[in-house]
């Protein structure tokens, strides 16, 4: 919900102040680059599911497999849902004709053939988010030390989103592409496992 309300208040804030004929403000900054903004935004989400939701639903006696379950569908939700608005904002200055088009280049890269990039960065992002909130329950010095750390792998996954979707020049890239899709994969599945063990550990406070 947050999510889509912020992207409506952007997209409706771009047409009223004038950005589709080219003027330069707040709304043109955050619609340029809502898929990064979006990416924080489900960060936030999936840290805070993870930690007094997941206390709260075991402590009114959900099954720790039944709470698993229901976080995977959860996370493919808001990945898919992140994915179809990706694809609804990034047409919108095509079909429009806004001017100077060059402003929309991370949004128009996320297109085409490319597409998959965003949703699996999307999932890895909601993935990481979860397990930074299972560790800081645990541990608040831990946990901070590993939401710094998530922060500079978002860094990178700005980099595996640039280079994945042919944004940047992909002629000298070689198989990095492949390596860093694997990596992104290889995230989320090392999240999963690590998650699935917590859970079904977890002491309920």
């Amino acid at each position: 919900g947050a999510v889509l309300g912020f992207a409506a208040v952007v997209t409706a804030g771009s047409f009223l102040t004038g950005v589709p004929n080219g003027a330069q403000n707040i709304f043109e900054t955050y619609f340029s680059t809502l898929p990064m903004v979006v990416l924080i935004i489900l960060f936030i989400f999936a840290f805070s599911l993870c930690t007094s939701s997941m206390n709260l639903a075991l402590s009114l006696g959900a099954r720790r497999r039944d709470f698993f379950l229901a976080v995977q569908g959860i996370l493919l939700l808001y990945a898919g849902v992140c994915w179809l608005l990706q694809i609804t904002i990034s047409a919108i200055p095509v079909l429009f004709q806004w001017s100077r088009p060059e402003r929309w280049s991370i949004l128009t890269a996320l297109r085409g053939p490319n597409l998959f990039s965003y949703p699996l960065l999307c999932l890895a992002v909601l993935c990481l988010g979860c397990i930074c909130g299972l560790i800081f329950v645990y541990s608040k010095a831990l946990g901070v030390l590993v939401v710094c750390a998530a922060a500079v792998l978002g860094m990178f996954g700005t980099v595996f989103l640039f280079i994945t979707s042919g944004t940047w020049d992909d002629s000298s890239w070689g198989i990095l592409p492949v390596v860093l899709t694997a990596g992104a994969v290889a995230v989320v599945g090392v999240s999963e496992g690590f998650l699935w063990r917590t859970i079904s550990r977890y002491a309920v406070k």
